[in-house]
């Protein structure tokens, strides 16, 4: 058996509950904490032709190309302290980290989860316009949604609305509920200046998914263990990460009265600390199968 190689910050409850699971099955592990990686990081690529050669240290662990069997990747491109990504020489390091990691994790022949396509680079998160550009006919209904930058043209949005929308700022995970005129002049601000996107308030019961593969782990807004899934909510999860060409994501859907499912958003980096104990370990049970070869691997051509 091969090296199983972990990429990710030496805070995420998800790559720290992984590693223990994969050594509880001996498996060897290289755990690349991105935050401490320099200087200790040793790196060698070979490119000749359409051959790959390379080694990787770090600390008293080493691991060449060829023996890595598979990679968890959850790196966010930033092995610096957020104070020295203040300056141009932290900002100029996360740069280049995250140009060789893309361009490695791309590259390698093993099952690597995520292997992220060069839209998703710089989208850790993806709201409900993302989700119309890169997978505009993903499953599951989207809200009607509105991006502009004239007050007019959201006034008219929010009443054909009820009253009530919600406002999400473009490059930001977040979401305020806006009620009425009094709310909306709120944003009188960014009128003629900021686009800003605003999607209609979607009523009814909120879940989130985790999809592993071809596992589908449903919890609810609390983030206790729902129940098993309906064949079409798995059958859609599956499809918008097969769209984003993701092995590992996390979908916000709401099932509304009417009985349909909405998608207001999807996670490439799906944190696990705001759920229960039971859904971590599904979720990391789940990755370190798929990471140990538990089920049928893709490897890159």
């Amino acid at each position: 058996m091969g090296t199983l190689v972990i990429l990710g910050h030496s805070g995420d409850i998800c790559c720290r509950k992984v590693q223990e699971r994969l050594l509880g099955r001996a498996r060897r592990v290289i755990y690349l904490q991105e935050d401490r990686l320099f200087p200790e990081l040793g790196f060698a690529w070979e490119v000749q032709g359409r051959t790959r050669r390379g080694v990787v240290r770090f600390g008293e662990q080493e691991v060449e190309f060829g023996e890595i069997d598979a990679v968890l990747a959850r790196f966010f491109g930033v092995p610096v302290s957020p104070a020295a990504y203040q300056s141009a020489d932290g900002r100029y390091v996360s740069s280049e980290w995250n140009a060789l990691a893309m361009a490695w994790t791309s590259e390698l022949s093993c099952t690597v989860i995520n292997r992220v396509r060069p839209e998703l680079w710089y989208r850790p998160s993806m709201n409900v316009p993302a989700l119309a550009s890169l997978a505009p006919g993903a499953p599951f209904k989207r809200p009607r949604m509105m991006v502009t930058t004239r007050l007019d043209d959201a006034r008219a949005f929010l009443k054909s609305c009820g009253g009530r929308v919600r406002y999400e700022p473009l490059t930001q995970p977040s979401a305020y509920v806006i009620e009425g005129e009094n709310g909306l002049e709120k944003l009188g601000a960014l009128a003629g200046t900021l686009p800003f996107h605003l999607a209609e308030v979607v009523e009814g019961d909120r879940f989130d998914v985790f999809v592993v593969g071809d596992s589908v782990v449903l919890t609810s807004a609390g983030g206790s263990l729902a129940w098993a899934p309906q064949g079409s909510v798995t059958h859609d999860s599956r499809g918008i990460a097969e769209v984003l060409g993701l092995t590992f994501c996390r979908l916000a859907l709401v099932r509304a009265a009417s009985g349909d499912w909405f998608c207001l958003g999807a996670e490439r980096i799906p944190q696990l600390y705001d759920v229960d104990e039971d859904v971590q370990s599904l979720v990391v049970g789940h990755l370190a199968g798929s990471l140990a070869g538990d089920v049928a691997k893709e490897r890159k051509p």
